[in-house]
């Protein structure tokens, strides 16, 4: 199965969380979505989240699931553990899905507070109360007793305990009890739970105290993961494993195609496209209203640029030329001061690992990797030989993203060839390429070798890296199964997985890649004002640095 991509699974796995018996505390496992009354093998995963029945928030393809978040209770003296819990959230769910979490207030009129709708989901988001209410606790850990969508307008439908604990902890208590509030289960409920020195559960068959109300559907993301943040075995983490990245896109969908987010609170670059030349750019929560957050990316003149609803006119993200800082929206001339580059970019893909290359000089064969920002991990996009195409150069200058070879073959990371010799070879009269590069040590190539590589490819909407052909496009693709069976229980990402070329799959989960790091404008990046952290941050730009609201996540 070489070819083939990992995709696809769905189990079962029922909770409700006990405060009586301490188990809301080490949630572990991974990643489980449920739906009532579907027959998992006629469906593929989008239709099943959709369609299904049972815990889920219903997915809507021209809006995100906006959760309203309020504290029944909250204190003075748990403000900074409330504030550690919403950007938890932001870094996490927020990040990697189309979900947000919004509000964040007191919660109104509890005294006539709508009761839960009582009724087998998957739902919108209702409108008439606060969808997800959150009750500050002094005793044990969290605890869901909402129950994913059954829990729209349940007073006390996530209980969190914030005092007593560190910040690492109240997040991982957030993390994973926002978790159920999305429908998942805990891992070791899976029906297929088999985790050496880690107990599967079956709390959903006790008729007394069953840990979910109903009996529904299984849905499994890819093989058994005991380092999910919804596994008890998992020992508490604080971010999400590869699997839960992976399994949350697939049940709520990746950002949709534009997307430009900055990393403190997972806000979304957004400008008017109808407003004035001038009119600020500013940070919003990713809402997708309006076109406004759309920025599609000109490889022709590195511009980036928006188009209101049923207009076709581009308006461009410009640097205000009257400060050098300010960036605003501007009709696009193409100037410098519109001209943008992604440097300093790690490639994210399946499961939010990234593109890693060799640690020898000469380059060979990438494969996916825990982003960690090294060198060997860090591009920049440049502008390809073949209008309108770009190529993914290591930040070193000496190595290229290559195409060299058809289906199935290694994605490369080869010496970008700007320089070359034909040498003889000593036998048969043939001849070698060797690269002449200052500073490389690369190996010789034949000009056959030479010949067929290709590096410039297209950033396709949908997330996907294509180099087109005549003969057959390819897409860069980490190699596993298919959607079908990553959506079946089977498959998944980790560290260490092969890259390669293969037939490009539009649905595939592991053929979609997104660049987080620096947006340059001349020798400036990209930022938002202050901490960054609320709906209205100013865009600027400024001296490049580490800061978190320089490093931008682009999503094609």
């Amino acid at each position: 199965m070489n070819g083939l991509h990992r995709i696809q699974s769905l189990s079962t796995a029922i909770i409700k969380t006990h405060a009586v018996r301490k188990r809301w505390w080490r949630n572990s496992g991974f990643i489980f979505l449920l739906v009532v009354g579907l027959l998992l093998a006629s469906v593929t995963a989008a239709q099943a989240l959709v369609a299904g029945q049972g815990f889920m928030w219903t997915v809507d393809p021209d809006a995100p699931v906006a959760l309203k978040v309020c504290w029944e209770n909250p204190g003075t003296g748990d403000a900074q553990a409330r504030e550690w819990v919403r950007l938890a959230l932001k870094r996490t769910w927020e990040r990697e899905a189309r979900i947000i979490f919004y509000g964040w207030g007191t919660c109104q009129d509890e005294a006539n507070a709508v009761p839960p709708p009582e009724s087998y989901g998957p739902r919108r988001p209702g409108t008439l109360d606060e969808n997800l209410k959150v009750q500050i606790t002094t005793t044990g850990g969290g605890q869901n007793p909402g129950h994913g969508s059954w829990g729209d307008y349940k007073q006390g439908g996530i209980l969190l305990n914030l005092y007593g604990g560190d910040q690492a902890w109240y997040e991982y208590l957030a993390i994973h009890e926002f978790g159920h509030a999305l429908g998942l289960y805990h891992g070791e409920e899976r029906s297929d739970w088999d985790i050496p020195g880690c107990d599967k559960q079956d709390w959903g068959d006790d008729p007394i105290d069953p840990w979910w109300p109903i009996a529904v559907a299984e849905l499994q993301w890819g093989d058994p993961d005991p380092d999910s943040v919804m596994a008890y075995c998992s020992g508490g983490p604080n971010e999400l494993s590869p699997t839960d990245i992976a399994g949350i896109q697939s049940a709520y969908g990746r950002h949709i195609p534009g997307t430009l987010l900055s990393h403190p609170a997972s806000l979304c670059l957004a400008a008017h496209a109808n407003d004035a030349n001038g009119a600020d750019a500013f940070g919003w929560a990713c809402d997708e209203a309006y076109d406004d957050q759309e920025w599609q990316y000109d490889a022709v003149n590195q511009a980036l640029y928006i188009q209101w609803p049923g207009d076709l006119t581009r308006r461009c993200l410009d640097v205000d030329t009257n400060n050098f800082s300010d960036v605003q929206i501007w009709d696009c001339h193409y100037g410098a001061n519109q001209q943008w580059r992604f440097r300093q970019v790690v490639v994210r893909g399946y499961g939010g690992l990234c593109l890693t290359r060799p640690s020898s000089s000469s380059g060979g064969a990438l494969t996916m990797q825990t982003c960690t920002g090294g060198s060997n991990q860090l591009w920049n996009v440049e502008p390809g030989q073949v209008t309108g195409r770009v190529r993914l150069v290591s930040t070193t200058g000496d190595l290229c993203l290559t195409k060299d070879g058809d289906s199935g073959s290694d994605a490369m990371a080869l010496p970008c060839n700007m320089y070359f010799n034909f040498l003889p070879f000593a036998v048969g009269g043939s001849s070698t390429v060797q690269n002449r590069a200052a500073g490389i040590n690369a190996p010789d190539y034949t000009p056959a070798d030479v010949s067929n590589w290709v590096r410039d490819f297209r950033l396709d909407e949908g997330g996907s890296i294509q180099f087109p052909s005549r003969v057959q496009s390819l897409c860069l693709d980490v190699q596993d199964v298919i959607n079908a069976d990553f959506i079946d229980g089977m498959g998944g990402p980790e560290p260490g997985q092969r890259v390669q070329f293969f037939n490009c799959l539009d649905p595939q989960i592991n053929q979609k890649w997104s660049f987080s790091g620096h947006l340059q404008s001349g020798y400036k990046c990209l930022s938002l004002e202050g901490s960054a952290t609320y709906n209205g941050a100013k865009a600027q730009v400024e001296r490049c640095s580490s800061e978190d609201q320089q490093v931008w996540d682009y999503d094609w």
